[in-house]
C-alpha cells in the first residue's frame, strides 16, 4: 500500500486544517462545559456523558479524514494501488458507523439536557418521543451500513457475485431523516419557552439558545446535497467534500450542545455583562389563573447561586392550577432542590436579579 502526503492537494490541506480547528474548538467548549459544572457545584449528568462520548467519536472522524488523505483521497481510483482502493472502501464502513454514533450522541445530549431543565409532563413525553426517533435513526443507519450490499464484502470487492443498493439514495435518505430529527429537536422547546411570563427580549434569548441547532441543520442539508454527488466507482476522488462535512457536522453539533452551559464562564470573564439580568416581566400573565408579579417572595435554597445558572431559566415547570403558566423549580442531578420553595398564592416572583 502506498502512502501520500496529506497536504499534497491544497483543497485537502485546507479541509484538514479547518476541521482540526473546529474539533479543537469543540474540545475547548466541552472542557468549559465541565468547568461550568464545577463552578455551579453540580455533578455531571447524562447530557454531559453523551456530549463527551460524541466528542471522542468526532476525534475518530477527524483521524479517519487524515488517513483518507494518507491513502490517496483526491486521487482518481485508477491512479492509486488497488490495495489503497480496498482500504478506502473498507474505511467507509467504519466511517459511517462512527459518524452515525457521533450524531446520535449529540442528539441524546440535547434531549437529556431538555429532560434536566423541563419538568412539564407534556414536554417530557415529547422529549422521550424524540429520543425514540433518534434511536430509530441510529438503528436505521446501522442497518443501512450492514445490509446495503449482499454479501457484505461486496462493499469493497465489487467483483463478488451479489448486488448493492443505490448508495447515493441510501445515504441521502438517512441524511434526510437525520435532518428531520434535528429540526424537531430545535423546535421542541420554542412553544414552551414562549409561554413563560418574562420579557420578550429574554424569551428571544432563550429561543436563540435552543435554536442554535438550526445552524447544524443547514450543515446537514449541505451534506445531503454533497452525498448525491459522490461517485462510488471513483470514491477516492469524489469523496472529498462528503468526508469534510461528515467531520464538520458532529464537531459543530457537539460545540453547540455546550453553548447553554457556558454562562458561569462568561459571567466570570465578563461580570458586567453577565452578572445580572432582569429576566421576568412584571406584567401579569394572562395565560392562566395564576400570574406573576413583583409583590411576592422567594425563599432561596442552598447548593447553587441563581446567578450561576446556565441561562436565565434553570428549571421550567408548570404552575399548579395553570394550564399555560410556568414557574421555576430547579433540581440538581441527584434530585435535591436547589431552590427550596417558591411561595405561590395568586402571584409569584417578579424581576429576579441574576437570572
Amino acid at each position: 500500500m502506498q502512502l501520500y502526503n496529506v497536504f499534497g492537494f491544497p483543497i485537502v490541506r485546507d479541509q484538514l486544517i479547518a476541521n482540526t480547528v473546529l474539533v479543537a474548538i469543540a474540545t475547548l467548549l466541552v472542557i468549559l462545559r465541565g468547568v461550568s459544572r464545577r463552578l455551579r457545584k453540580t455533578g455531571a449528568g447524562w447530557d454531559d456523558a453523551f456530549c463527551v462520548a460524541g466528542l471522542f467519536h468526532t476525534y475518530g472522524m477527524l483521524a479517519m479524514q487524515y488517513h483518507y488523505a494518507r491513502v490517496g483521497m483526491r486521487y482518481h481510483i485508477t491512479e492509486i494501488p488497488s490495495e489503497n482502493a480496498v482500504v478506502i472502501a473498507k474505511m467507509l464502513m467504519v466511517y459511517q458507523i462512527v459518524y452515525y454514533n457521533a450524531m446520535v450522541l449529540a442528539k441524546f445530549s440535547y434531549l437529556a439536557f431538555y429532560l434536566r431543565i423541563f419538568v412539564s409532563r407534556e414536554f417530557r413525553i415529547l422529549t422521550w418521543t424524540c429520543i425514540g426517533f433518534s434511536a430509530a435513526y441510529w438503528v436505521g443507519s446501522m442497518l443501512q451500513v450492514f445490509l446495503i450490499c449482499t454479501p457484505f464484502a461486496r462493499n469493497w470487492n465489487p467483483t463478488l457475485p451479489g448486488h448493492c443498493a443505490n448508495q447515493n439514495v441510501a445515504f441521502s435518505t438517512i441524511g434526510a431523516f437525520n435532518l428531520i430529527t434535528d429540526m424537531i429537536i430545535v423546535a421542541l422547546p420554542v412553544r414552551f419557552v414562549w409561554n413563560l411570563n418574562m420579557s420578550v427580549a429574554t424569551k428571544m434569548g432563550l429561543v436563540g439558545i435552543f435554536g442554535l441547532g438550526a445552524f447544524i441543520s443547514s450543515i446537514t442539508i449541505i451534506r445531503i446535497r454533497v452525498l448525491t454527488t459522490v461517485d462510488f466507482t471513483d470514491l477516492s476522488y469524489s469523496m472529498i467534500w462528503a468526508a469534510f462535512w461528515s467531520v464538520t457536522e458532529p464537531a459543530l453539533a457537539i460545540g453547540n450542545a455546550c453553548a447553554p452551559m457556558l454562562r458561569p464562564i462568561l459571567k466570570a470573564a465578563f461580570p458586567s455583562l453577565f452578572g445580572s439580568h432582569d429576566g421576568y416581566s412584571s406584567q401579569p400573565f394572562t395565560g392562566g389563573p395564576t400570574s406573576l408579579s413583583k409583590n411576592s417572595t422567594v425563599k432561596r435554597g442552598h447548593g447553587m447561586d441563581e446567578e450561576d445558572s446556565e441561562f436565565p431559566l434553570t428549571r421550567l415547570d408548570q404552575i399548579p392550577g395553570s394550564a399555560d403558566g410556568l414557574s421555576l423549580n430547579d433540581q440538581s442531578q441527584d434530585g435535591r432542590s436547589h431552590y427550596a420553595s417558591y411561595q405561590v398564592s395568586t402571584t409569584i416572583v417578579g424581576p429576579a436579579k441574576g437570572l
